[in-house]
């Protein structure tokens, strides 16, 4: 390689990793289950009760489910907390075939002002892209599902 060639190659290397948006995590977040619609979402509301999440809203109309889950953290330099929104959408694709759709969003409650007095917000964090807590909630339900 000649010297002029380097520098062309580390800007190539250097879009490929840092801005390609395909090189993000895109978690798995779409499933297609052989039994109806209704079902589906009755054993998903099931499942997620049974396993302690908190219901936020259910629409069954539109096959929509939301529940959240508040996780206190405890180390003396983290944020007080997060609460994890799961958005859950199941559609009909046929008769005995349905389409469920996961989202997670993650909210952060943070402490600021002082230590005397001091005052609690929420960040917004957006859409989780982490596969590892997409999973845990795949496991608690899909196997109800088959």
């Amino acid at each position: 390689m000649t010297s002029r060639s380097h520098p062309l190659l580390l800007t190539l290397l250097s879009i490929f990793f840092w801005v390609n948006p395909t090189s993000a995590q895109n978690p798995e977040r779409t499933k297609t289950i052989m039994i109806s619609a209704d079902s589906a979402y009755t054993k998903i509301v099931q499942a997620l009760h049974e396993s302690g999440y908190y219901i936020a809203k259910l629409d069954r109309p539109s096959g929509f489910i939301q529940t959240s889950v508040y996780n206190k953290n405890t180390g003396l330099f983290s944020n007080e907390g997060d609460t994890k929104i799961s958005n859950f959408l199941v559609s009909p694709l046929s008769d005995r075939t349905a389409k469920i759709v996961l989202n997670i969003f993650l909210i952060e409650r943070r402490r600021g002002g002082s230590f005397d007095s001091p005052n609690y917000y929420e960040e917004n964090k957006g859409i989780i892209r982490d596969d590892k807590i997409y999973q845990q909630i795949w496991n608690k339900i899909l196997p109800l599902l088959q």
